[in-house]
């Protein structure tokens, strides 16, 4: 079971159990597999009575009691284990033995660390470690109370006799540090005592622990390794659980043990101790054995709205012959009583199936019901029956089953986990509950997160468009449930409810174990990406998230639409309903936004006028009606436009980029960029798809290679608010026209300029100049590029730069992209120190700065130093002039700093940032 996750455990896990599955698949695994007819599906843990040898049997002796192994010891019968008859065994003083008289590999045979039980006998694959039977596998010594010993006894008459061999008064060793293991793991039992039963004719083998004494030191989770292993870690079967968890809820598995941080392993810790007498009792496969896996169905069931609902059930045939005309029945007790049986025509040995049984009716009455899901009396019983607890309300819908516990929490960080859900007709969403599970130990967990509901139109069923996203929650260290408002939000009949983790924090949202887990029904988009991952069929998740629906007293306004358009205005039309609203409310925002950040506009009547848009920007609008019998309506299906660009573009904030990316629909270049086809040739810069740096676009001078004309065209920035007390940088990527990777067939020639107006008269100030462009990859043209891009002109003033293309007749194509200006405010007491220094990037996301100084008329080196916001100095060196200086404040917080150059009395300072 799963004591935490965060990314790399998922990754871990999905890669090791995906490893698992080519290692059975293969002709040796598969063979092993076969032999060893131990299956999790005939594994139980049930409740006994431990008794204590006592001085019955014979005691084993061992060199010492720490690290030793036994010399062979009698069975007394002939047991059958791996398709071979063993009469001896060889104990480990390490909870372990290997059946026949061959010791295992090591005396020191356990996992090598505590806290790696994947890399321990039963998990590992020396030809030595075969065999094995584990009830307590971890380095043991003995026990503080004293009278440690192992001891074996048979008792009963042929052919049921038993054979019975106990470690008694032993200890886990306390674990140092390493390089695996940041601190050290205390010991948690001070006195154990164990017994492994081994039985004549049914060969089953049983682990009964008795009576543990928790040590007092710190509490630590370690990781035992608790099983049965044949010839491979594949055909071994290990009991798994929860180090906080009762030793009565351990679960069976097929092994090997993952990597450790996937916690699936027997995990142990002082204060969760095995009650006396605890018993796993491992069972041959039987001949016939079909067994109920697991059931499918709600643990809360909305009446009406969830209904018809159809219960499946996962049928296993873990027997050696195949299963045929196997009947499977549903039976519904409690507040609703409803009975169904479907017959399984036939069904190999190890292969599944999923058995739909008949809807439910129409309507349900309120109250609890149990779902039992059952298979014919056979070889094994134990895994004939399966149960699911389910509670029937008016509108309430999840998954989790109301009557088991909460396995524990799971998280990714900066992930969403959603869980799908699909009801019979569209509904409303009012509310919706999320479980957490309580922070273990001394650690506190507040993670942030937020509810997310998707419809499920993206290809393949997965989320689509996002409907809603709540403002940002913390969860409490305590854990437990949260119950989220939400605006009525309607959702079609397939949708997804989520939880999105906003930091690298697992939110260990609780989650109850379901195996094999439903698929197409719980899914996670890991952080950074934008594919959405099915749980099914490598892990077990089933998520703590529940919603409630609702009826509105009143319906929304229909007909919804936006006119009367502006850069910074429009009006929004919509036909009111007849009956049972009072007045409207209007939430727009960015296109996409969540509802929680929108702006709203009371109204009574349509329309209803937007003002202070932005320009150039598209809007989302959603309208509902506030309900005269109280509350609102679900929201209309909302709308979007875009406002056109500002009739006097002006840049005045700063850093300023075009990606050319965002076209207004009807205008064919960015706002308040423009063109000019100087020879009016017919051939100019426009904005093409072919080619982008970034994106989708970039802005192509298309030459006509055979039209004997030299390229004189241009296209120009919106103006740009300069500053006095800032300098301003341009940037921007260019390539030529050919296969990348190669030098372009064309040289291209560019200039780009500078200058009060968007003419070729008045840019007069050259900024860069480039007769020799046949790079077809991407290169950059900043401060520090060679040819340089000057500064823009100090002091006060409105420019625009001016991208000239002036390639000899009869070239190809130039490729403009990711254009950007960025502003530094600084000051200099000379005017020759301001125009001779720059700081390229600025802002930096790594501290690392190129510090240009060219033309500073220094006679030695300069002084540089960089304060912080406070004034205190972090940083002192020196440049040279002409020359680009690597400026490195990558040790540096993300933050704002002073940077000052100083040429004999001369200083200049200027503000660089760093955005890590």
């Amino acid at each position: 079971m799963i004591e935490s996750y965060n990314r790399k455990t998922w990754a871990s896990r999905l890669q090791k159990a995906g490893l698992a599955v080519l290692v059975a698949g293969g002709a040796a695994g598969a063979a092993q597999a076969q032999t060893l007819n131990y299956t999790p599906s005939t594994a139980v843990n049930v409740a006994g009575t431990y008794t204590d040898l006592g001085t019955t049997g014979t005691a084993i002796a061992t060199a010492n009691t720490d690290d030793d192994n036994s010399a062979a010891q009698a069975i007394g019968f002939s047991f059958n284990f791996n398709g071979i008859a063993f009469t001896q065994f060889v104990l480990n003083t390490n909870g372990l033995i290997r059946l026949g008289s061959a010791a295992p590999s090591s005396v020191a045979a356990f996992p090598p660390f505590a806290q790696t039980p994947e890399s321990g006998p039963i998990s590992g694959t020396n030809a030595a470690d075969v065999n094995l039977i584990a009830p307590f596998n971890l380095d043991l010594g003995p026990g503080t109370a004293g009278g440690t010993e192992y001891r074996v006894v048979t008792t009963g008459t042929a052919p049921n006799r038993v054979c019975t061999i106990q470690w008694k008064n032993v200890a886990d060793k306390p674990q140092a540090a390493s390089s695996t293991i940041a601190t050290v793991i205390a010991t948690q039992f001070d006195n154990f005592s164990f017994q492994v039963k081994l039985y004549e004719t049914t060969n089953n083998v049983e682990f009964v622990y008795g009576t543990a004494t928790a040590s007092t030191g710190v509490s630590n989770a370690k990781y035992a390794a608790v099983g049965i292993k044949g010839a491979v870690p594949a055909s071994s079967v290990l009991a798994t659980k929860a180090s906080t968890g009762l030793w009565s809820a351990a679960t069976f598995m097929v092994g090997p043990y993952l990597a450790s941080s996937a916690g699936n392993a027997h995990n142990v810790r002082q204060t969760a101790l095995p009650d006396a007498g605890r018993t796993y009792r491992f069972a041959p496969t039987p001949t016939s054995d079909a067994a109920v896996s697991v059931i499918y169905t709600l643990g809360k069931i909305a009446s009406p709205g969830a209904l018809p609902h159809a219960v499946r059930a996962v049928v296993t045939n873990a027997g050696v012959s195949a299963q045929t005309n196997l009947d499977v029945t549903l039976n519904v007790t409690g507040a609703n009583t409803f009975t169904d049986t479907k017959r399984v025509a036939s069904l190999a040995a190890g292969a599944s199936t999923t058995v739909t049984f008949a809807s439910y009716p129409a309507t349900l009455a309120a109250g609890t019901n149990t779902v039992t899901v059952t298979v014919p009396a056979d070889g094994n019983n134990n895994n004939n029956t399966a149960t699911y607890g389910q509670l029937v309300t008016a509108n309430r819908v999840s998954y989790t089953d109301p009557v088991a516990a909460a396995t524990g929490g799971i998280g990714l960080g900066n992930a969403i986990l959603a869980s799908k859900y699909t009801l019979p007709a569209a509904t409303t969403i009012g509310d919706v509950v999320l479980t957490f599970a309580a922070a273990t130990g001394t650690t506190t967990n507040t993670a942030p997160y937020q509810l997310v509901i998707y419809d499920a139109s993206a290809p393949g069923g997965l989320p689509g468009a996002l409907l809603y996203t709540s403002p940002t929650q913390n969860r409490t260290t305590a854990g437990g449930t949260v119950t989220l408002t939400v605006p009525n939000i309607a959702v079609p009949t397939s949708f997804f409810v989520g939880v999105k983790e906003t930091s690298a924090t697992n939110m260990s949202l609780s989650y109850q174990l379901e195996t094999p887990i439903r698929p197409g029904t719980f899914f996670y988009l890991p952080g950074g990406t934008a594919t959405w991952l099915d749980f099914a069929p490598n892990n077990s998740f089933r998520f703590a998230i529940e919603f409630g629906t609702v009826t509105p007293n009143c319906v929304p306004p229909t007909t919804l639409s936006v006119g009367n358009v502006t850069a910074t205005g429009a009006s929004v039309f919509f036909t009111a309903p007849a009956t049972g609203a009072s007045n409207y409310e209007v939430l727009y925002g960015p296109a996409g936004f969540a509802l929680s950040t929108g702006t709203l506009v009371t109204s009574t009547t349509a329309p209803v006028p937007l003002s202070g848009l932005t320009p150039a920007t598209t809007y989302q609008v959603y309208v509902r009606s506030n309900c005269t019998a109280g509350g609102s309506s679900s929201y209309a299906t909302p709308v979007t436009f875009t406002t056109p660009c500002s009739p006097t573009q002006t840049v005045a904030a700063f850093p300023y980029s075009q990606d050319f990316d965002t076209l207004i629909p009807g205008q064919s270049l960015p706002c308040g960029f423009s063109v000019l086809d100087a020879n009016a040739d017919g051939a100019t810069w426009a904005v093409s798809a072919t080619n982008p740096n970034s994106g989708a676009n970039s802005i192509r001078y298309r030459g006509l290679v055979l039209n004997n004309v030299v390229a004189n065209d241009w296209f120009f920035t919106p103006p740009l608010a300069l500053l006095a007390t800032s300098r301003y940088q341009v940037a921007f990527r260019y390539r030529g026209e050919g296969i990348a990777n190669s030098p372009s067939n064309y040289t291209e020639s560019l200039e780009v300029k500078s200058g009060t107006a968007a003419t070729v008269a008045a840019q007069t100030n050259l900024l860069y100049n480039n007769t020799a462009i046949t790079n077809t990859n991407y290169a950059l043209a900043n401060g520090t590029s060679v040819p340089v891009v000057a500064l823009l002109p100090a002091g006060a003033s409105t420019q625009y730069v001016g991208f000239h293309v002036k390639s000899l007749a009869n070239q190809g194509n130039l490729y403009i992209d990711d254009v950007a200006v960025t502003a530094v405010s600084i000051t200099a007491t000379s005017e020759a120190l301001l125009r001779a220094v720059s700081v390229f990037p600025n802002p930096s996301t790594t501290g690392v700065f190129d510090l240009e100084i060219h033309g500073a008329n220094a006679k030695g080196s300069l002084d540089v130093q960089v304060t912080n916001t406070l004034g205190q100095r972090v940083y002192t060196g020196a440049a040279r002039d002409n020359y680009t200086n690597r400026l490195d404040l990558s040790s540096l917080a993300a933050g704002i700093y002073y940077l000052q150059v100083r040429n004999g009395d001369e200083r200049l300072t200027s503000q660089v940032s760093i955005v890590k």
